[in-house]
Formats: C-alpha cells, structure tokens, sequence
C-alpha cells in the first residue's frame, strides 16, 4: 500500500520527516543526528545514543525507565548508530500502539514522545558528565560489538578492504570505529561529543504511523528548536574516484577460509539500471556469479556482488581457498565482461527484475526499513518513494543494463588470508 511522505524544515539543520500508512498498528518516532563519519569520532559518537536510550534525568535507573515504557502498553526505545556512505548516524527510536488502541484516550504517542525528547536533551549526568555506571556498560556494550566484528571473518574482511577501496575517504571506516579507539572513551569526552553532536550534527526526526498525530509534533519541534544551535550545513556522500592503478592488498590473519573483496567503481548516474544489472551479476542466488563461479567451477565457498550507490562502487563478495584467488579474480572478471557484452538471457533478466520489486513492494510494510528508506535518501541527497524505484526498475532496458556495466573499472582486490598462505 503507498504511503504518504512529507519532510518539513523545522529551523537551519532540523527537519520533521512524517510518513503515514493507515496499515500501520503501531507509531514509531526516531531522532537522528547525522554527522560525517571520522576515525577519531566513530567511537564516541557511536557511544552516544547507547548511553542515552535507557535512562534520563526523569527516570534515572533502568527499573524505572522500563516501568514507564511497560505502563505505555509495552513501547520499545533504543539507541543505535549506522553508516551510510561517508555518514553516520546516531539515533534514538521508540515505538509504540497507536492511541486509538488504548483504553480511556490514552496519549502513548505524545508520551513516547515525551520521554525520547529527555533522553536526548536532559540525560542521567553525575557530576556533569554521562553517569558513569551507565557509560562503562555502553562502552563494554561498544567494545564487544568491535570485537564481534573482528571475529566474524567475513565482516572483519570487509572492514580490512574498505580501508583500500576508500583510502582517505570518510567511508573508509566504520561506523562502531576501532577497539584503541573506543577503549580510550571516558563519561567526560562521551558528553562533551554529545554536546557537540547536539549543537552541530543535521537532525532528522521521523514520525512514522496510520494518521499525523500534531501533539507529538509540538512536542518534538518546541525540543529541538530550544537547543543552542551552531550548524555548519548538511552532510552527503560523494562518489568514491577511481584510483590510478588498480589497489592489491593480501593480508595474513587468523583464518582457515580466505576471503576476497573485489570493488569496481562507476560515476554511473542511473541506478535503478545499475541496481539491476548488479542482480543479474551477483546479487541473487541465481545469479551469474553463483551459478558460474561458484557452482559450475567451484572456485569459492560463496561469491556474491552488491552496489553501493552512494558511493558509485559495485563490490564482489567471496570465500575462496587461497591457491584459487587467482582463477577466482579472473573468472569473476570474466563474468562482469559477459554483462558488458550483453551475454545474460531474458530469463536472467526478467528473474532478477522481480527479485528486486519484490523487495521493493515490502519495505512499505515495516516501520524500520520504512524509516531507513527515507533516512537514506535524506542522507544520499535525493528523495524518491519505493514505488517511484519500482517504476524506475520496470522501466530499465537490456541496453541500459550493459552500459552501466561497462562503467564498472576495477580498483582494489583485497585478500584476506591464512598466515601460512603469505
């Protein structure tokens, strides 16, 4: 079902996105403070809202915090940090049951409401900085998040490669930063970030449910408009350039499977063809890297591609046995110079085309890819609805299809790889 999408200035930075489904139960409200993603700051400002989601200096103890969201029929509210290209994005969301569904006109919503507006604006402090019982477990919280990473060898691959593909770029990094980083955090540099975030970071506020609900949004505005601003203009990714020479990095670490990466970069400005062409390429299990590179030569335990459009860099995904990262290279080039030659068949084609507005058509349904959906396109710099992208899809062209993937130049081949191997 579509929705209605609506994104008003509030003042210089702050914005108040509503996004309306009368298929939905409940209402969701998040806070986003956006800001250009560092080495030196992802660490502290990813910190920031886990410390401020379970308390506030209104409900100062986590007993008390959830014994008010239990009394609101059972709302949620966390704090999370994402990346999107060369942005971060730190913010606290709740949810909760439309009012129509509480007993005696209940206002769950503009409660909901209430209660993330302290979280962010008047935080549980002790001798005016973060309490400090509450940030070590955050920061233990952060420092196990980093750790799992590492430990998740194909995920630990990716962070290594984007060191290569997008050397001296913001998205470089991740969006949890490093472990030296994050152990160097103390309640002090966590709020005085905190502060800073508040006074400079592009926020985006997001009320997502069946009908507007305006006592919710007077809340929210009359909040933000009483911060002491000091905005210095939007954050956007740019397109990653395309590095002189190819980049070849392999590095030993503690593995038994080898993990490659593979990025190819593109300036390609149509990315519902590219998009497409990618699924085609690798981006379904029936795509021309799995059915090739992986089950007909056996070349890899998985091989699979995906695009990332923020960054115009279309990157290939595999877990290989070292004496095979050779062929494997080549064969998935192979692979990418039969699209650029046209050699995929309609079925090929027609069948990733569905895959993709499949997707598409579901992330109307929840409230979470809903609310993601707009953020990243707040974030990339054009606002465009599912449904636009499902026409934009339906419309794309076997000729549009080779041309974006002729596009595509090679630019860094990453190995991750057993000691031994080296």
């Amino acid at each position: 079902m579509p929705i209605n999408y609506s994104r008003e200035k509030i003042a210089d930075g702050i914005h108040f996105s509503t996004i309306i489904n009368e298929r939905f139960k409940l209402n969701s409200i998040a806070i986003h403070l956006v800001t250009e993603l560092s080495q030196e700051k992802a660490s502290l400002n990813a910190v920031v809202p886990m410390v401020l989601c379970d308390t506030n200096a209104k409900l100062p103890t986590l007993t008390d915090f959830n014994k008010k969201l239990n009394s609101l029929y059972g709302a949620a509210l966390g704090g999370r940090y994402t990346k999107y290209g060369d942005v971060q994005s730190l913010f606290l969301a709740g949810s909760g049951i439309n009012d129509r569904y509480a007993f005696d006109g209940e206002r769950v919503t503009e409660e909901l409401a209430s209660i993330i507006s302290d979280c962010l604006t008047d935080p549980h402090l002790e001798n005016g900085v973060f309490y400090e019982k509450d940030f070590a477990l955050k920061k233990q919280e952060l420092l196990d998040a980093i750790d799992a990473e590492i430990n998740e060898k194909r995920s630990y691959a990716f962070k290594r490669a984007n060191l290569r593909i997008y050397e001296g770029e913001p998205a470089a990094f991740t969006c949890s930063g490093d472990r030296e980083q994050a152990e160097k955090l103390t309640a002090a540099s966590a709020f005085e970030q905190y502060r800073n975030l508040l006074k400079t970071a592009q926020i985006e506020v997001f009320f997502i449910g069946s009908e507007p609900n305006d006592s919710c949004k007077k809340l929210l505005t009359d909040t933000l408009l009483k911060i002491d601003r000091n905005y210095g203009g939007d954050v956007t990714s740019k397109k990653s350039p395309l590095k002189s020479e190819v980049c070849r990095v392999t590095e030993p670490h503690d593995v038994a499977q080898s993990k490659m990466v593979m990025a190819f970069k593109t300036d390609f400005d149509n990315l519902a063809a590219m998009q497409l062409m990618n699924a085609v390429y690798g981006g379904t299990p029936f795509s021309k890297l799995f059915m090739n590179v992986r089950e007909k030569l056996s070349l890899c335990y998985y091989c699979s591609s995906g695009y990332n459009g923020r960054k115009g860099v279309l990157y290939v995904d595999s877990g290989i046995e070292h004496a095979n990262a050779k062929k494997a290279e080549e064969e998935i080039i192979n692979q990418l110079e039969a699209m650029k030659k046209g050699d995929f068949t309609d079925d090929e084609l027609e069948n990733a085309r569905e895959t993709l507005l499949n997707g598409l058509k579901g992330v109307n349904d929840n409230l979470t890819a809903i609310g993601g959906w707009y953020l990243e396109r707040v974030c990339g710099g054009e606002i465009f609805s599912p449904e636009e992208q499902i026409e934009r899809i339906k419309r794309v062209t076997r000729e549009e299809i080779i041309a974006a993937a002729n596009s595509l130049k090679l630019d860094t081949v990453y190995v991750l790889t057993g000691k031994e191997a080296v």
